[in-house]
């Protein structure tokens, strides 16, 4: 094990560097062409002032380079480059999962709106905004077969560009003309939109020596003239924002005032739906003369929901919960879960989502816990980051919530959340951070709470200073139905939309109270306009005019598949003494106990609940409660049946378990005893407690002494206290599974599927473990009177299991705790540094006789003193064959490396002695490599 550390050849001029970031977040809006330099090849070496000084000369808005080898143990220069330019930096490689990979690389210095990633290898599409112009750039099209669907679906009658050796009938099959050849050498396209192209090539001057040179090729392509006529705003070739500015100024105050509050789209205490609404939780009439579609939200926390069956015949795919999604620690996983998702709402008529659940877990017993993704920030963000990414590749609006420290249901529409504004950038609002910058959510969704005595929708530093200003995020603010409080207040703090006020809030103050605010000039008309714009702006940037929503049925297959995957990645096997576990074919007497396992899977209930499947409704119905926040619902997803279909060899029955005698006696009789556990949650309320309800811990504990060879599948909304757990072999956490469930908790406890998923919280022991052990007003009609304010300053940043490590506290499972049929081993750790980069790469190697996949963790422990002691700062996931080594590689995000300066606004990495530690779980390193990083602000 060893650590590489080297200064970079390309900060030879700082100030240089960061005058070229501030260029490149601004672009100039004059130019007339789009112009990309070519480079075959990595220079040798590279210094940023010079390369900066001609990338400005030349106005180059994109860099792309061919042939980059990137090793796993090294930090690409060309990644060092961006850096200190202030671009942003992509790689693709047809095989993300070499240890050695050869790709292409783009650099560019326009904003990214979207992207695609590991779900399309070897291809790569960029969409970027000139400040007048939007473009789509392909590159690396390797995979001529998987171009044209890529192009189609992302495309939205953009100019673009296609880089890359691509035949001509390649070219052709996606849409792009043969004869409009960009490049003849290299065989790449434009499309329409550009009305010229021009190459030539250029001496690139990489550094200051003799030799200091290399061969580019600059392209040049001129746009076409504007579309103009009587609607420019339906001219594809302009970027949002110029099409947002040509469509408000056509708008009459009332279609203003019209975009700005939605109505509940169920319709207002019983009575119609507004006319025009498809049915569900959001709908703002569009205006017909301008074009200007209705905007239709849906509920979608795990699926898209279909309240009551109101819509008839539409149904959806009741994917699991947030935390299976994030116990994969695949960014695939949730990358597939939202396009199922943003695929199944567009095929229901809808144009958003109301997705993107990053909260942190800050208590097990929070009622909405099953709608996130768990306790760490980076976890969390990268994970919900891509499900909106993924929500959003089918032109559907995703939004990002519950905007912010909605952590505790209790007294959600009162409570104050109160804690330091260090600690909020280094925990909650760092996850929103890395999904905002992953996913590029077209709104965010302020929360119902007070945070440090300041409403979420009225909070503008939450909304105006971080999120706008801090962050640019260019898209719209919208309420939590309920949230808003004032007119004037909560439109100068930053929301851009009130939802469903006249159902849900005191009045609707974003209509006739804010006319007056703005007719008094105290909201100025630029922020009445702002606030249009802003949604105009994102309709225009997810197709929502180009690619209208059209009804139809959904692909049911497809998401199956996406639900039964995730349910067999995201599943986590706490415990196996004596392998008990995978069900081997001796084992012929099976008995399956409680859990209504004969019938489904539970799920969590609240607005995100999925009721209509394909498969049915509630397989179970008349579980109390059976009104809000319920009904107590069961996916018709039987275990039992998928069991059954798993293993025809062997006698399985079923018992109930509401009688533990009787349960005892069955487990008695069988080989092997599989007691299912429930625990329902709900948003609005929080669990009074870590137990398992209606007498579960008696039932197992009865099973457990009557057979020695009994599992327990755990379907609960997070951890529950064990007090079972030395009497019973092996424990699987299954989460709320959805409409897979019983099937994927079948292929794993079969082995069919090898559990791969990880804890993605820390499983506490009990309560006295939590910073606050006691809760006033917890569950259904509690005896205490909930409390005004929750003090988060107690943890501050120090969530989960850097809590516990502060503490020296030893959880039941640690964060990143997960089981395996496998093994696998770590040998010959190294980490580079590089700047504000930090990789790392260990050979992983299956040790075992079955295919796996395993985590490898990298966490960072801070220096003696620190309020926080560790940091998880990066992770991949891995499958391998029995006896099959690979070396992966980790990158480090540079923010989990730094602490947050209030009085800069700046991430700073404090220079000193670091050190890196891979490991199985955040309390099981395997290895440590000491680390140096200089002090340095994260740009």
């Amino acid at each position: 094990m060893k650590t590489i550390s080297k200064p970079l050849a390309l900060t030879a001029a700082i100030a240089l560097s960061l005058s070229a970031s501030a260029w490149a977040a601004a672009p100039a809006a004059t130019t007339n062409a789009f112009t990309v330099l070519t480079l075959e090849q990595t220079p040798g070496e590279l210094d940023a002032a010079v390369v900066a000084a001609q990338l400005e000369q030349l106005q180059v808005d994109a860099l792309t380079v061919r042939n980059v080898e990137r090793r796993a143990d090294r930090v690409d220069p060309l990644q060092g480059l961006a850096d200190a330019l202030g671009y942003h930096y992509r790689f693709v490689t047809a095989d993300p999962a070499a240890a050695q990979q050869t790709g292409s690389v783009v650099l560019t210095r326009l904003p990214i709106e979207a992207e695609s990633g590991t779900e399309q290898p070897s291809l790569n599409y960029l969409r970027l905004n000139d400040g007048r112009h939007v473009v789509a750039l392909y590159t690396s099209a390797a995979d001529a077969a998987a171009l044209p669907p890529l192009v189609t679906r992302s495309r939205l009658g953009a100019p673009a560009v296609l880089l890359g050796a691509v035949s001509a009938d390649a070219a052709t099959t996606a849409g792009f003309d043969p004869s409009r050849v960009a490049l003849e050498a290299n065989e790449s396209y434009f499309s329409d939109g550009f009305q010229s192209a021009s190459s030539a090539p250029i001496k690139l001057r990489t550094h200051d020596g003799r030799k200091g040179t290399t061969a580019a090729t600059l392209l040049t392509l001129g746009y076409a003239a504007p579309v103009g006529g009587e609607t420019p705003w339906m001219d594809t070739a302009l970027n949002a924002d110029a099409r947002a500015k040509a469509l408000l100024a056509q708008m009459t105050v009332d279609e203003k005032f019209q975009m700005l509050h939605s109505y509940f789209g169920l319709g207002k205490d019983g009575g119609p739906l507004p006319e025009g609404a498809v049915g569900s939780a959001g709908f703002v009439p569009g205006v017909p003369r301008l074009g200007i579609p209705s905007q239709q939200s849906a509920d979608a926390g795990v699926g898209v929901t279909n309240p009551g069956g109101l819509r008839k015949g539409d149904h959806a795919t009741a994917m699991p919960s947030g935390p299976s999604t994030a116990s994969s620690w695949n960014p695939d996983i949730a990358f597939a879960g939202g396009a199922t998702m943003g695929r199944e709402a567009w095929q229901q008529r809808f144009n958003i989502l109301l997705a993107g659940s990053v909260n942190l877990q800050r208590d097990p017993r929070n009622g909405r816990n099953f709608e996130y993704a768990g306790e760490d920030p980076l976890l969390a963000g990268v994970l919900v980051g891509e499900s909106i990414r993924g929500v959003q590749s089918q032109h559907v609006i995703s939004t990002m919530k519950h905007f912010a420290l909605n952590d505790m249901e209790t007294s959600r529409n009162f409570h104050s959340a109160e804690i330091g504004e260090q600690a909020m950038r280094e925990s909650d609002l760092l996850a929103f951070e890395i999904a905002i910058d992953i996913g590029k959510p077209g709104s965010a969704m302020c929360s119902y709470n007070r945070i440090n005595g300041t409403y979420g929708c009225e909070h503008d530093y939450l909304m105006n200073e971080v999120l706008k200003q801090e962050w640019k995020f260019p898209g719209f603010v919208m309420s939590d139905w309920g949230g808003v409080h004032s007119g004037s207040k909560a439109a100068l703090a930053g929301l851009d939309q009130q939802s469903a006020g006249e159902v849900f809030d005191k009045a609707v103050y974003f209509d006739e109270p804010l006319r007056l605010a703005v007719a008094g000039g105290v909201v100025p008309q630029a922020r009445l306009d702002d606030m249009v714009s802003r949604i105009l702006r994102t309709m225009f940037a997810h197709g929502n005019f180009d690619l209208p929503p059209v009804h139809e049925p959904i692909d049911d297959d497809a998401g199956f598949h996406a639900a039964q995957r995730t349910v067999e990645e995201g599943s986590v096997l706490l415990r196996n003494a004596g392998d008990l576990l995978p069900l081997g074919k001796d084992v012929q007497r099976i008995v399956i106990i409680g859990g209504h396992a004969d019938k489904g899977v539970i799920g969590g209930g609240g607005s995100s609940m999925v009721g209509w499947t394909a498969r049915g409704t509630n397989a179970v119905p008349g579980v109390m409660p059976t009104t809000w926040p319920g009904p107590v619902i069961f996916h018709p997803s039987s275990p039992l049946e998928a069991l059954r279909a798993q293993r025809p060899d062997a006698r399985i029955d079923y018992v109930d378990g509401r009688d533990v005698t009787a349960a005892a006696r069955a487990a008695a009789a069988a080989d092997v005893a599989i007691v299912f556990a429930t625990q329902w949650s709900a948003e609005s309320v929080d669990l009074p407690h870590m137990q398992l309800p209606d007498n579960q811990d008696k039932l197992i504990a009865g099973v457990a002494k009557a057979n020695p060879k009994t599992v327990v599948v755990l379907e609960t909304n997070g951890p529950v206290e064990l007090p079972w757990l030395q009497q019973v072999p092996a424990i699987l956490q299954a989460w709320y599974p959805g409409i897979r469930g019983g099937e994927g908790i079948a292929a794993l406890l079969t082995g069919k599927v090898n559990p791969s998923g990880r804890l993605p919280v820390t499983w506490p022991v009990d309560v006295s473990q939590l910073p606050r052990p006691h809760v006033n007003g917890l569950g259904f009609n509690p005896k205490n009177k909930p409390d005004d304010t929750i003090d988060y300053t107690i943890e501050g940043a120090n969530v989960g299991y850097k809590w516990f490590a502060a503490k020296g506290l030893t959880p039941q499972y640690a964060f990143g705790h997960g089981l395996s049929y496998t093994s696998f081993g770590y040998d010959n750790l190294q980490v580079v540094v590089e700047g504000q980069r930090v990789v790392a790469s260990v050979d992983v190697r299956n040790t075992g006789k079955v295919a796996g996949a395993d985590v490898p963790q990298l966490y960072l422990q801070l220096p003696q003193g620190s309020t926080t002691p560790i940091r998880l700062i990066g992770f991949q996931k891995v499958m391998l064959q029995p006896g099959e080594s690979r070396r992966i590689r980790i990158e480090a995000e540079p923010k989990t490396l730094a602490s947050f300066d209030t009085a800069d606004k700046q991430w700073k990495i404090a220079g000193g002695q670091y050190e890196v530690q891979l490991s199985r779980a955040a309390n099981a390193p395997v290895q440590r490599v000491p680390l140096e990083l200089a002090e340095q602000v994260v740009r």
